[in-house]
């Protein structure tokens, strides 16, 4: 390895499989210069193993001395990055082997930029690259219809840019911490983005997203207060069009139905499901979600027709 100019951080607590599978891949990047900086949660070290027996030299094991919290420990493993980029990854969703490779080569050709975002992009060729100042670039991130799907994985951010925002928000919940910090880090020097996704989410029925529903409401309600106070309105709000709103729309509606259908088609707990109805009507009693309860209304009467249909067996209805 020569010197690294990019480091993968990752958290991760009491998943020694996932952790595995997750290093294994990331070592078969093509541009060989990174280093992998692990934040282990579990105080029992619980990962140390799986690093020690790849036992490569790339692999930066820490292990925190008290359960953080998810945040926390991605955020020490910023701080423990020794490289000017980074790139943000769980324990268990996979990247584009070429990853690295294809946004050095960007990173060269479009020098300058805090955020380079690896996404789906509106009526865009693929790999069509956009350059955003840092007033046009959040807007342009955030709203659903202009980029149709990114993840932090799938970007490589400037270290000292999210150093200097405070790293993954800390507002009590992960949920749309990851976006709002993406959003935030295009602050200091707007961003760039490439019309290919270099990540995808790996699910199955550990997923954090399945549980602790009270963390969705509290993401609602902190993620509308940091990014109304961070940004000024004419970064996100354009053409009489609000950017946030759309994309807590796309979130509250997506996120539901696909709890509603976990829990009462693909894995049936009632309970469950009555949470998952309660924390709907919760989220739709905020200020830029409680808009969207007609299209709620839709999209549960739908809902519920496709349930009937399926009961019967005339709707075969993939779990």
């Amino acid at each position: 390895m020569v010197n690294p100019w990019v480091s993968f951080c990752i958290s991760t607590y009491k998943r020694p499989v996932f952790l595995k599978s997750q290093l294994n891949l990331l070592l078969q990047q093509t541009d060989p210069n990174f280093e992998i900086v692990i934040s282990d949660n579990d105080p029992e070290a619980s990962g140390k193993a799986v690093v020690e027996q790849l036992n490569d030299q790339r692999l930066k094991y820490y292990r925190n001395d008290d359960n953080l919290g998810m945040i926390r420990s991605f955020n020490k493993s910023i701080e423990r990055a020794s490289t000017e980029y980074i790139v943000m990854v769980t324990d268990d969703d996979p990247v584009d082997t070429n990853m690295l490779h294809e946004f050095k080569t960007v990173i060269n050709n479009y020098p300058g930029y805090s955020i380079y975002c690896g996404c789906v992009r509106t009526g865009k060729s693929e790999n069509e690259i956009e350059c955003f100042s840092a007033t046009d670039f959040s807007f342009q991130l955030l709203h659903p219809k202009l980029t149709l799907n990114f993840l932090w994985s799938s970007c490589v951010l400037k270290k000292q840019t999210v150093l200097n925002i405070g790293g993954m928000p800390d507002y009590g919940s992960p949920h749309l911490a990851d976006h709002a910090m993406l959003a935030l880090c295009s602050k200091e020097q707007g961003g760039l983005f490439i019309n290919k996704m270099f990540s995808h989410l790996n699910k199955h029925d550990s997923n954090f997203s399945k549980s602790n529903f009270n963390l969705y409401y509290i993401a609602g309600t902190r993620f509308i207060a940091l990014m109304t106070k961070a940004f000024p309105e004419e970064f996100y709000i354009k053409n009489g069009e609000n950017a946030i709103a759309k994309h807590l729309k796309k979130w509250f509606i997506t996120n539901i139905f696909i709890l509603k259908k976990y829990f009462t088609i693909t894995n049936p707990n009632p309970e469950k499901a009555k949470e998952v109805d309660q924390l709907a009507h919760n989220l739709l009693k905020l200020s830029l979600i409680k808009k969207f309860k007609t299209l709620y209304t839709f999209k549960l009467i739908v809902f519920n027709i496709k349930k009937c249909l399926k009961k019967v067996g005339i709707l075969k209805w993939s779990n």
